[in-house]
This record gives C-alpha cells, structure tokens and sequence, in this order.
C-alpha cells in the first residue's frame, strides 16, 4: 500500500516537471521568434527559405532550441535576421525539396525555377 502511494507521488512529480520543461521550452521559443514561430516549428532542416524582398536566401538549420540559416556566403543567420530587414518583416517562403540540395549550386534563379517545375513544394508563405 506505502509502495503505492510513493509511486503514484512519484509519477505525479515526473509529470509535473515534464509539463513544467514543455512549457518553459515553448515560452522560449514563442519568446525568440514570436510570429515566426510557426516557421519554426513546421520547417525542418534542410527546408529553403528565401526573402522575396531582398532575394536573399539560404538553408535552414535546426536544433532543439534555434533554427538557423546558412546562406551562400556561409553566414549563419538566425531566421529572424533573414526575414526582417530594418525591424520590418518582408515577404518570405519556405520550399521543401525531396532531394538534399546544397547551398552552393543554389541560385534565387535556380529555386524559382525550381518552384515552377514543382521539384520544391511550398511549406510556409506569407
């Protein structure tokens, strides 16, 4: 009965701290990117990104808390850094691709035309 009652408390405190870390995890990232978040949750790394603005672009690069971008000039950015330019956000999309692509051989050129032949499927625009 004692055995009982310690592994229920036990599993009560397991859970609540679970819930605690989730939640702290998504305060970070909604306070990091905040109306970028949902690019950061729904791209991947390897996934495209390009500013239509300023046709600037790169691959993006995730880990558990942040999510880069690599871009030609082997800079990394932080996607809030490519997508807004001067505090103003500027239109921008997402492309997944099913083969792996490599920054090198990519052009704005190249992912338009890209896009058009359907080889990159559209993830995230506004």
């Amino acid at each position: 009965m004692v055995r009982k009652i310690i592994l229920r408390v036990l599993l009560f405190f397991l859970c609540l701290f679970v819930f605690i870390g989730w939640t702290l995890y998504l305060v970070e990232i909604e306070d990091h990117y905040g109306d970028l978040q949902e690019i950061y949750f729904d791209s991947k790394t390897g996934d495209i990104i390009i500013n239509k603005q300023t046709e600037e672009f790169g691959i993006i690069s995730k880990n558990w808390k942040r999510a880069d971008v690599i871009t030609k000039k082997n800079d990394t950015l932080d996607l809030y850094d490519i997508i807004y330019v001067n505090q103003k956000e500027n239109k921008y999309e997402v492309f997944r691709s099913k083969k792996a692509l490599k920054i090198n051989e990519l052009s704005f050129e190249k992912i338009v035309t890209l896009k058009k032949d359907n080889s990159l499927r559209t993830i995230i625009k506004n």
